[in-house]
């Protein structure tokens, strides 16, 4: 694996996750609910999504793949509703919430294993080894 590829598909997502987390608290922070922060996020989303697929073009994976891309959405929003309503109702700091909801990496990479069979290209006691590394960051960070 290239190091632009590392940067592009590991670094740079994590990076920009990070200051959107911080982004959100701001938002939600300086007034906005939860629906209006994902009417914003939403129309920002469909407006660059526009902008790419004018510019590069359509390139097509018909309605299976149409429907998962939905269903992440879905899931996406969900997570970032619940987020924002913990930022604003609830109160919760970013230094908390951050932490335990990065621990979705501990979702994808056992969804990833169990249902896209990447058990076969994965050495899974560095797997676990990681899960619970990952675990136990998340508890010694929220716990700070």
């Amino acid at each position: 694996m290239s190091a632009w590829a590392l940067v592009v598909g590991g670094v740079a997502p994590a990076v920009l996750l990070g200051l959107s987390t911080v982004l959100m608290r701001l938002s939600i922070g300086a007034g906005a609910s939860t629906s209006l922060y994902l009417t914003a996020v939403g129309v920002t989303i469909a407006v660059v999504g526009g902008a790419a697929t004018a510019v590069t073009g359509a390139s097509g994976g018909g309605a299976r793949a149409i429907g998962f891309a939905i269903a992440m959405g879905l899931s996406w929003t969900g997570a970032i509703a619940c987020m924002s309503y913990g930022f604003g109702a609830l109160k919760l700091p970013v230094s908390i919430v951050a932490p335990l909801t990065n621990s979705n990496a501990l979702v994808a990479v056992a969804l990833g294993v169990a249902l896209l069979g990447e058990w076969r290209n994965v050495d899974l006691r560095y797997a676990l080894a990681g899960a619970g590394l990952i675990g136990a960051g998340a508890t010694l960070v929220s716990l700070a």
